[in-house]
């Protein structure tokens, strides 16, 4: 981490202090038994928590620590790789909540979609796409899954929390979003990783939301949640097979939610390294455009692109 522009190792609240006033967006990465120790004044730092890696633990962080936005899994801090993952994450860091995908070039196909009605369709695009990769029939299905979870949250949750239904929609019921409310699903292959990403352009999913859906569901009895058509459990799996999970908000603009896998896991699940939630009380939003990649959805083509990622 040393060598990382802008980083340094500090043992205190009084060094850390100094740090933060010497360099303006500074990053901090700090032991997770340590963050509750920090005293010092909090404005313009981020703090990267480093944790087991259990995905309720990496609950319990971000619920119990507002100011902690990124945590990272203790195991990562052991990779080959760990180089290439800090720099990733500090440009990511500093750029705000308009995220690319990942580091590196990569080949993925990208699609609006409006209609629940053709999610079987697209979700059957996603497997093909990645057999057609090589990637073994487990993981194709665990994409899948997360795929579908997203892409169901996009069409009945993110609508409905941003106001557009009066009343909870059940998910087997049918649904067509306007043009102008169309959703995007993009999924691709860029080095070792794997990944799918879903955004909507409502920007209505709150952090608070998304943790009290995680906390509910770590626990044995998970209660229904009637009040949003569903009682979250997809979220959970959603964390649970992930490697990496990177949420971007713009409130009222876009909520763009990041799920990538290792594709060389030796086993299914258990395998979370890395958690950001972007939201935008850490950024400006002045110039952030909330484009998407894809522009159409008549016939379930693909737009296809080659992605040269930061």
């Amino acid at each position: 981490m040393d060598a990382l522009p802008g980083c340094a190792r500090v043992s205190n609240s009084t060094e850390l202090a100094a740090h933060v006033t010497r360099h303006r967006g500074a990053i901090a990465f700090v032991d997770l038994e340590l963050v509750a120790k920090i005293d010092c004044d909090l404005a313009g730092l981020t703090v990267v928590a480093i944790s087991e890696g259990a995905v309720s633990e990496l609950v319990t962080v971000l619920l119990g620590y507002p100011r902690v936005s990124h945590v990272l899994s203790a195991t990562l801090l052991k990779a080959p790789s760990l180089g290439g993952h800090l720099e990733e994450l500090c440009e990511r860091i500093q750029r705000g909540p308009e995220q690319t995908v990942a580091g590196g070039i990569g080949i993925g196909r990208a699609a609006l979609f409006t209609s629940s009605e053709r999610r079987a369709a697209r979700l059957e695009r996603v497997v093909d796409f990645f057999t057609a990769q090589g990637v073994r029939p487990k993981t194709i299905a665990a994409l899948s899954d997360i795929a579908e979870e997203l892409m169901t949250n996009a069409l009945y949750d993110a609508p409905r929390e941003a106001g557009c239904f009066h009343t909870a929609v059940s998910r087997t019921a049918p649904i067509e979003l306007r043009p102008d409310q169309a959703c995007e699903i993009s999924y691709g292959v860029y080095g070792e990783r794997l990944f799918v990403r879903v955004r909507d352009p409502f920007g209505s999913l709150t952090r608070q939301r998304l943790l009290q859906v995680l906390d509910r569901c770590r626990r044995k009895d998970v209660p229904l949640d009637e009040s949003r058509g569903g009682a979250g459990l997809g979220i959970w799996r959603v964390f649970s097979q992930a490697s990496g999970v990177t949420i971007a908000v713009i409130p009222g603009r876009l909520t763009d939610f990041l799920v990538y896998m290792d594709a060389n896991a030796r086993r299914m699940g258990g395998n979370l390294q890395t958690v950001q939630l972007i939201y935008p009380d850490e950024f400006a939003l002045d110039g952030i455009a909330g484009r998407f990649a894809a522009d159409h959805d008549f016939d379930l083509m693909d737009d296809s692109f080659t992605a040269l990622l930061a």
